[in-house]
């Protein structure tokens, strides 16, 4: 497929063919479904695509360390090291000093808790400060905005995001916020997506133990409805037929 200038690569061959040639630049979008879904998957792919060709990116953790991130990453890819090593990979980690841990990377800011939405701002403007002069584009993924909304009121974490969005568009950010399914009431979830500019939902079809997934908003789409997926700790792939506007 032809690379578009205004398309992000999701480093998922037939998801960016169902967006039409991958995420618009600048988006921000919401990545919802349950857990164990292969949303994971999807946000480590995004990223990973984009260090391969020399564009940097922005991790915040709010529920893994970094080194389990790291793990994760650098099973899929094992050239994942030589990416850091080239200065390509920032992290926000709000998660290791809340739990008491000691470890502590170069190429990581450390906020003390996942209230201190103040102190995460910050964080990731520092590590877009690193990038702005060099670079055109960078990718931001953010896991996980449940996180927040468990320890904080969704009125405030949506004020958060709406700045926080805006700011990543500004500075030339494509960005992912993974949301949990089944932790919040609609009108939560439908404030969060207030501030997107789509959504890939993923949901599992109890009668048919079937994986599916479908894209609201998030510019051009083939079709809109819900279609199948497989995925391992590795892969996503999408199996349904959507030229056809419908499920196989």
């Amino acid at each position: 497929m032809l690379e578009n200038s205004d398309k992000v690569s999701t480093g998922i061959e037939r998801l960016d063919a169902l967006l039409k040639g991958g995420l618009p630049q600048k988006a921000n979008i919401l990545i919802q479904g349950p857990p164990f879904a292969g949303k994971d998957v999807v946000i480590n792919k995004y990223v990973l695509t984009g260090l391969s060709k020399g564009e940097p990116a922005i991790f915040v953790t709010t529920d893994k360390t970094v080194e389990d991130k790291v793990a994760e990453l650098t099973k899929m890819d094992p050239n994942y090291p030589e990416y850091e090593k080239k200065g390509l990979v920032a992290f926000v980690d709000t998660y290791s000093v809340n739990i008491g841990s000691k470890e502590r990377r170069e190429n990581t800011e450390y906020v003390d808790s996942p209230v201190n939405l103040n102190a995460i701002s910050l964080a990731i403007s520092n590590a877009q400060k690193r990038f702005m002069g060099d670079f055109e584009h960078h990718r931001i993924v953010f896991r996980s905005v449940s996180t927040l909304i468990t320890y904080i009121n969704a009125v405030a974490i949506f004020r958060f995001l709406q700045i926080l969005c805006g700011r990543s568009k500004q500075s030339g950010a494509t960005s992912l916020y993974m949301l949990e399914s089944g932790m919040h009431s609609e009108g939560d979830m439908q404030m969060i997506k207030h501030v997107m500019d789509g959504v890939l939902e993923f949901r599992e079809d109890e009668k048919t133990l079937k994986t599916l997934m479908r894209v609201q908003g998030a510019g051009d789409a083939f079709t809109r409805e819900w279609i199948e997926y497989k995925f391992t700790d590795k892969m996503f792939d999408i199996v349904g037929s959507f030229m056809e506007r419908r499920i196989k």
